[in-house]
């Protein structure tokens, strides 16, 4: 069962702007077609601007204190009205936005069939986020733990891959059941791996430490890593470049003041600039374009 406690910030952002790189400014990238999509999810995901990258949410389902029914958190979001709005509204994306990564999610099939039968087209993702369980794996699997300086990376990638197999096994398996690829996965962990590690490299302007990508970074308490300012922009391109399949690149999401939800979110706040959008954009399309399960890939 999901235990941080609910985020009740709401972040603001300005929209779209076009993006100017080396010697000749480009010229501004048409937003996409909007999609609808029911997004459910908790504070790894729903506090974040889909909008802003032409994902419209006319339904949001925060799913914070599910699990206590004895069901697990995708049965009770169909239990709740929102069984309806797969019902009733032209729904072209179910947006899963976090996937507990120690066992497959047991209700998906129930999920991807009241979706498939109102609307035969929808497709369903699943948010692999960069934590599983609340915090990042621990490697003596005893406590959450708070992003470090001197985490092994190698190591939590590692069991990132281990427990993901579990749900590209159930996406399989759905997807051979239906005879067609209606269900995804956005790989957004390795993306942020891969962004701890132009860190750790200096390689990402602005950025001297990992703790900084995360808003609740205080190392004296036992907290759950939720996204900064660079990881809620590059879930917003990552979730483009799968749902759109096409890149993210061109496209900047604007905020005078940073990506941030909550007064915690002060703590570490690094601004995004123009260097790391450009940065981010090309490591959302690199790593969701080669991810198969992102449906990108051919």
């Amino acid at each position: 069962m999901f235990r941080s406690p609910i985020i009740a910030g709401i972040l603001s952002v300005c929209g779209f702007f076009a993006w100017a790189a080396g010697s000749g400014a480009q010229e501004p990238k048409a937003a996409p077609k909007e999609l609808r999509m029911w997004h459910v999810g908790n504070s790894w995901s729903c506090p974040f601007p889909f909008e802003k990258v032409g994902l419209v949410r006319p339904f949001v389902l925060h799913t914070h204190n599910f699990g206590r029914s004895g069901k697990n958190w995708v049965e009770e979001a169909l239990d709740k009205d929102k069984k309806e709005a797969l019902v009733k509204a032209e729904i072209d994306v179910v947006y899963l936005g976090f996937v507990q990564l120690a066992q497959p999610v047991e209700a998906l099939d129930q999920m991807v069939d009241v979706a498939l039968k109102h609307k035969p087209d929808c497709r369903i993702y699943l948010q692999h986020a960069w934590a599983s369980g609340g915090g990042n794996w621990a490697p003596d699997n005893k406590k959450r733990i708070w992003p470090r300086e001197d985490d092994d990376l190698a190591a939590i990638q590692a069991e990132w891959e281990k427990r993901r197999k579990k749900l590209e096994d159930k996406v399989d398996e759905i997807n051979k059941r239906l005879g067609k690829q209606a269900v995804f996965i956005i790989p957004l962990a390795d993306a942020v791996m891969e962004m701890r590690k132009l860190v750790v490299a200096r390689k990402l302007p602005g950025v001297t430490k990992q703790s900084q990508l995360f808003w609740d970074n205080d190392e004296t308490k036992n907290l759950d890593d939720h996204a900064g300012n660079q990881v809620v922009v590059l879930a917003m391109y990552c979730a483009h470049a799968a749902i759109y399949r096409k890149s993210p690149e061109g496209l900047k999401l604007s905020s005078p003041d940073g990506f941030y939800w909550g007064p915690k979110a002060d703590m570490g706040k690094v601004p995004v600039d123009d260097a790391q959008h450009a940065i981010l954009q090309k490591l959302a399309w690199e790593t969701v374009s080669k991810y198969p399960y992102a449906g990108v890939s051919k």
